[in-house]
């Protein structure tokens, strides 16, 4: 175990011992440091925290501290944060609270930025990227393989899809469907994540199911249950089906498609 004699760790803190503790950082009674952790200098991680294997946390990050929010009551919420995840500098991560979850997550092999914000009871899927100073309210939900561009925000409650796109400075307080791009003040959609398809790799068929439904349910506003019908076999698609799936779940609404002009 690597702990700097600068470094404050109160009694209680697990911390595994092939992690390394740089000066200046502070680490709370109720924290779970693991596995080849890395926290840098000035790193300040509180609370019932838990960190996987493999974190890193750059200076002046703050993790597991109270939530902004004026009905916590001190409850014994948590922050739990999953593998290979990158915190960068000054983002912060808070707990969750009695009126949510009780936890806010940040799954595998994610990217946050320096600024970021990760608010409480939300939930953020793996492999996710929150470029610099991208916001998220309370009780969001960040699914798998989202990109949330430089200083993005996200509404309270809302909902992103898998492998959507939020282009910087977008304002988003309705629901954005999986693999589609938003943009704007307040955020509308723009279209496909066509260059994303692309890197994995998605097959012909399954690029043109997801183009058909976007047609079906975004451009024309079709019911999912009339689009089902107009695409026919191409509805049977494992993607479309998670497109409706998210379409009929949504709670806030889906933007509109921003019209050219």
């Amino acid at each position: 175990m690597s702990i700097s004699p600068l470094a404050h760790v109160e009694e209680g803190a697990q911390i595994d011992p092939s992690a390394v503790i740089e000066p200046f950082t502070t680490i709370g009674a109720h924290a779970v440091i693991g596995a080849n952790c890395h926290l840098g200098p000035h790193a300040h991680v509180t609370g019932r925290t838990t960190l996987g294997t493999g974190v890193r946390v750059l200076p002046f990050a703050s993790l597991g501290e109270i939530p902004p929010d004026l009905k916590f009551s001190g409850e014994p919420a948590r922050l739990v944060v999953g593998d290979n995840t990158t915190i960068h500098e000054g983002a912060t991560l808070t707990i969750g609270t009695a009126h949510g979850r009780m936890e806010t997550t940040v799954g595998s092999n994610c990217l946050i930025m320096s600024y970021c914000h990760v608010g409480h009871d939300s939930v953020v899927g793996d492999g996710v990227i929150m470029a610099n100073g991208a916001q998220l309210g309370g009780h969001v939900t960040v699914h798998d393989g989202a990109i949330l561009g430089a200083l993005s925000g996200v509404h309270q409650f809302c909902v992103i899809g898998r492998r959507a796109f939020l282009a910087g400075g977008a304002k988003v307080t309705q629901d954005i469907p999986p693999w589609c791009i938003a943009q704007g003040d307040r955020a509308r959609l723009v279209g496909l994540n066509v260059e994303r398809m692309r890197r994995e790799k998605l097959d012909k068929v399954t690029r043109k199911a997801l183009m058909a439904v976007y047609r079906s349910c975004i451009r024309q506003r079709l019911e999912p249950a009339a689009a089902k019908e107009q695409l026919g076999e191409l509805a049977r698609n494992d993607e479309v089906q998670g497109f409706f799936a998210f379409l009929e779940a949504s709670e806030r609404g889906i933007p509109l498609e921003r019209q050219a002009g």
